[in-house]
């Protein structure tokens, strides 16, 4: 679903950035070479420990995306 997206909107993955509040978002996401981005709000369990997922950035709040995407 990553590459199909990446394809309909005319971008090479590596241009995309998926977000994800798990770490099968972010497996995803680096499987289809695009950058990751781990939201550590929300549902992620008692166990899950984003700082381990390997994502290029980990975001607190919605607004830090914009941030993180001013800078990119």
């Amino acid at each position: 679903p990553l590459l199909e997206a990446a394809s309909r909107l005319k971008l090479p993955p590596a241009q995309c950035i998926y977000v994800g509040d798990d770490e099968r978002d972010i497996i995803a996401g680096l499987a289809a070479g695009m950058g990751t981005v781990a939201a550590t709000y929300g549902y992620l369990g008692a166990k899950a420990d984003p700082g381990e997922w390997g994502a290029h950035a980990a975001i607190k709040s919605p607004i830090e995306l914009l941030k993180l995407l001013v800078h990119a």
